[in-house]
This record gives structure tokens, C-alpha cells and sequence, in this order.
């Protein structure tokens, strides 16, 4: 497998993971590649962050592959910037665009300023990947959230942020002119793809989305349930229908890939404030191939939604290793993953 969207902490948040910890544990369960996310801390944005990460993933000596993303701000000097470390470097994979906030402040919410990352990307002729975080903030109600009810997280940030938001992304990357593929990362609806697939049919650029395992085999009301923070997370969970919907959509060979969105925290960050959003995603992955499988799908479609397909978008190539069933609830018990156990 090739995971093309993880958080691989270390430096400023070694607390929550190391670089090094994080490819052993994608090289044991069989993942070739990973590509890591820029809001890291400090974050990724420019050429002296990019060969500062590279030289610390470097160092671990892992045969796992290590990609990464550059972050994107408003500001059109960083955007060049960016754009040709993705030209210099073949492990910076892409570009990274959070349009509504996550982890960390790497976000872009304006969108006017939206509009200028999407302008800037055109006007320097970047043709390479966009992965963003779509969430519209205008429909987010922070008011709902009550930590004393984790489920209320999904009223806090609920569907319409993530519809609203990919129809202003597609809307702003066609007129703009844009000529790169933009990716929607971690689609939580149904809805969603929907939305692309047509979009797909008339659009002057390429278009891709990707699931998490967690998206496809949780859903909102495990958060009533103990501990239900450790499952907080951007995008939320969504209901049971919403859930199945997306999982069928995937056997139906309608959504790229899978990219689990590994991003771990300590259980204290997750269970008191400031609450922190996120799940390790590596200890899902097997879970998922394993109910894949049960249901029957073949190992041609499961190479092509967690290999194939991401090499031919990025124009990577690597070798192809099947998931192992690898058991690594020891090493995460700190977080999220004890709620997990037995739930899938």
C-alpha cells in the first residue's frame, strides 16, 4: 500500500510520535510509501522546512518511502515557493491546502484568499496534486460543542461545511484556470462524491478523493458511547447511513483510494482540553482490508484503491505490498485506538 495522507509528528511533538516510530510501524504492516502532512510543528511551508523534515526522515533509515506535502498560505511568494519545492524535491509529493482549520493554524478560510491560492497555483503553471481539507468554517457552530457530549463535535462541524466547501473548491479551481489535480482528502459523505463524479464530466482539471478506514468502519454514535472523545476527530464521524453509503461507494470502485489520516495524540490531549481532534489511523488499516476481503473483494481492486491508483495521480512508482495483519494495540493504548478494539 501506498497511504498518501498520514501525520508523522516528531520534532516539536515527539510526544505523540517520532518519525521513526511511525515508518517502522508502515513497514511492518507492508506500506511501501507514506506522504506526510504540513501542519506539523513547526509547520511546512518553506524550502528550509521542507530540507529540514527530509533530512529528519532521512535519518530514520527506513525503506519505507517518505513523501511529503508543502503547506499553502494566502501569501503568493510562499505559494511560488512552495510550487518549486514540489518541482526540486521528488519526495515533496504536492501541495497541501487546509480550507477550514484542523490540527494546528495552517488554514487558508478567506475565500478571497482562497480564491488568490487558486489564482497563483494557475498563473505559475502548477499541474502536480492540491490536497485540501474541505470544511467550510461559515458553517461550522462551535456553540454546539459540549465536551461533556463528544458527539455534538458532529453538530460543531456538520455535513454542509464539507458539501459547501468542495463546491467552492471546484467552482474557484475553474475559473482560475487551475491545471493540477485537486484531491479532496478524508470524504465523509456520500453526497461528496457524488458532487465530484459530476463534476468530473465537464471539468478542464483532474479531480480525485480519498476515505479513511475510520470514516468507513466508525460512525457518530459509537461517540455516546465510554470515552467517546478519543473518537473526535476533522471531518467527524457521521451517522450509520452516511457511513454505509460511503463504504458501498467504495465497493463500487467510486472513490480513489484509501488513506488512513494517521494522526496520533496522547490520551490526556484527547480526553481533556483542549480535546484534541484525531485518531491513529495505521492500526485500522488491517480491520479494513480484512472486511474487504470477507465481502469479497478481489486483490486486483484492492491493490488499485490502496496502491495503483495513487501512483498513477502523483506519477510515483513503488513496489506493491500487501496489508499485514500486524497487531499494534500496545504501541498506541495511550490513545485513541483503546476505544477502537472490539468496535469494528
Amino acid at each position: 500500500m501506498i497511504d498518501p495522507h498520514v501525520h508523522l509528528r516528531d520534532e516539536e511533538q515527539r510526544h505523540k510520535e517520532t518519525l521513526q516510530h511511525g515508518l517502522s510501524v508502515a513497514g511492518r504492516l507492508g506500506i511501501s510509501g507514506v506522504f506526510d502532512m504540513p501542519n506539523t510543528s513547526p509547520p511546512i511551508l518553506r524550502r528550509k522546512d521542507v530540507l529540514r523534515r527530509l533530512k529528519l526522515a532521512k535519518e530514520t533509515d527506513s525503506d519505507v518511502f517518505y513523501g511529503l506535502y508543502c503547506g499553502l498560505s494566502a501569501n503568493p511568494e510562499q505559494i511560488r515557493e512552495a510550487t518549486d519545492c514540489v518541482r526540486e524535491f521528488a519526495s515533496v509529493v504536492g501541495l497541501k491546502l487546509f480550507a477550514g482549520r484542523s490540527t494546528g493554524e495552517l488554514a487558508v478560510i478567506d475565500e478571497a484568499e482562497q480564491k488568490r491560492v487558486f489564482r497563483t497555483l494557475a498563473e505559475n503553471a502548477y499541474t502536480g496534486v492540491l490536497a485540501v481539507h474541505a470544511e467550510s468554517e461559515s458553517f461550522f457552530s462551535p456553540a454546539s460543542w459540549d465536551p461533556a457530549h463528544p458527539i455534538t463535535h458532529t453538530l460543531a462541524r456538520p455535513p454542509v461545511a464539507e458539501l459547501h466547501a468542495i463546491s467552492l473548491l471546484l467552482k474557484m479551481a475553474e475559473e482560475s484556470g487551475f491545471g493540477g489535480t485537486l484531491h479532496i482528502c478524508h470524504i465523509t459523505l456520500p453526497e461528496s462524491v457524488n458532487m465530484l463524479e459530476n463534476a468530473r464530466e465537464k471539468a478542464s482539471f483532474r479531480i480525485s478523493c480519498g476515505v479513511t478506514p475510520h470514516h468507513l468502519l466508525l460512525n457518530d454514535l459509537m461517540m455516546e458511547e465510554s470515552e467517546g472523545l478519543l473518537l473526535k476527530m476533522n471531518p467527524p464521524l457521521r451517522d450509520p447511513q452516511e457511513q454505509a453509503g460511503l463504504l458501498s461507494l467504495l465497493f463500487e470502485d467510486r472513490i480513489n483510494w484509501i488513506e488512513t489520516d494517521h494522526a496520533p495524540h496522547l490520551r490526556k490531549e484527547k480526553m481533556e482540553a483542549p480535546y484534541a481532534s484525531g485518531i491513529p489511523g495505521f492500526p485500522v488499516l488491517p480491520y479494513l482490508i480484512e472486511l474487504l476481503r470477507k465481502n469479497g473483494a478481489g486483490e486486483a481492486f484492492i491493490r488499485r484503491i490502496t496502491h495503483d491508483n495513487v501512483e498513477e495521480v502523483f506519477g510515483i512508482k513503488l513496489p506493491y505490498r500487501e496489508i499485514l495483519p500486524v497487531e499494534l494495540s500496545g504501541e498506541y493504548e495511550v490513545n485513541a485506538y483503546r476505544n477502537l478494539r472490539g468496535k469494528i
